[in-house]
């Protein structure tokens, strides 16, 4: 029988106790992300990713619109990016965060006359993409940080990034984005934000979200209108703004019955951890909660177009 998704307020109250009896949550939410803690948590959790989520090397949800997992879904987001390349003129364009490569191989694949840059703060994903792009020529990974990026002012078509700003001082990344986009040029995003309200909700759900957060390495996201008034204020017209939330579902459906099955035994749980990577088990917490903040209203999941 297929496991149902649990979202209600009375399960989530159940199982923040669970976490509690593994995890100190008062010691987590209060954990300061640096850059060298992101750095330690995405090499800590490579292995957890490939295993339970990609193992073709995505690090983001797969969105599924048809409400059924399928790992196709990893590709929707760079689908639905080379659909607004094809209707541009482009010749230049630049990955926030990317990982393993997995988003600009298949873009650089697609367009190979068009040139993609990937940045990234891990020499160990840089490594694997680099390898798995050897014999292209139209697509290069270096080191970069978004909040400064070292290229020439007015130099993209099109800047993406696929959950990677979500670890961002959100007003240097817009700013650093606006001054190396080309006039009428476009930053599209897909990332997770509070929702508008968010410090009216039940104190449960505001643990919940935060707790989500902090054991992916996040320290603190903004409230979705709250990030597009900084958007606006630095200049970008926003051309769409669509909480697409629904469409990952499925992917954090299944994430939530592999938690399940980690927190059902706090023994077995406690001693996992003495032989796995804290970082990389603590991504069961957001696996176990992300279902009941984000049908909550918590948390959105969105897909953002930005124009300047």
């Amino acid at each position: 029988m297929r496991k149902e998704i649990l979202t209600n307020i009375e399960d989530l109250n159940r199982y923040l106790m669970k976490i509690e009896k593994i995890f100190p949550t008062k010691d987590l939410l209060s954990t300061d992300f640096d850059k060298k803690k992101i750095k330690s948590y995405y090499k800590n959790s490579s292995s957890g990713y490939k295993f339970f989520h990609s193992k073709e090397g995505a690090f983001h949800m797969a969105l599924n619109y048809d409400g059924v997992f399928n790992k196709e879904g990893y590709l929707t987001q760079v689908k639905e990016i080379s659909s607004l390349i094809t209707e541009k003129d482009t010749s230049c364009v630049l990955e926030l965060g990317c990982g393993k490569g997995f988003n600009s191989i298949f873009l650089a694949k697609q367009f190979p006359n068009i040139k993609f840059i990937g940045i990234d703060i891990s020499q160990e994903n840089l490594l694997v993409a680099n390898k798995k792009s050897r014999s292209m020529d139209n697509v290069s990974f270096s080191y970069g940080d978004y909040h400064n990026l070292e290229f020439k002012n007015e130099s993209f078509d099109l800047i993406f990034e696929i959950e990677s700003i979500c670890y961002a001082d959100q007003r240097k990344v817009l700013q650093n984005c606006y001054d190396k986009l080309k006039q009428n040029a476009i930053f599209v995003l897909y990332d997770g934000f509070k929702m508008d309200g968010f410090e009216n909700l039940p104190e449960e759900l505001k643990i919940a979200a935060k707790l989500v957060e902090k054991s992916m390495a996040v320290n603190n996201t903004l409230e979705i209108g709250e990030w597009l008034k900084i958007a606006s204020e630095i200049g970008f017209k926003i051309k769409s703004c669509e909480n697409i939330s629904w469409a990952m579902m499925p992917n954090i459906g299944k994430f939530q019955i592999l938690a399940r099955g980690y927190f059902k035994y706090p023994f077995l749980s406690k001693l996992l951890l003495t032989f796995l990577p804290r970082e990389m088990v603590m991504n069961s917490i957001a696996g176990l909660l992300m279902p009941f903040t984000v049908s909550n209203h918590a948390q959105g999941y969105y897909k953002i177009i930005l124009e300047k």
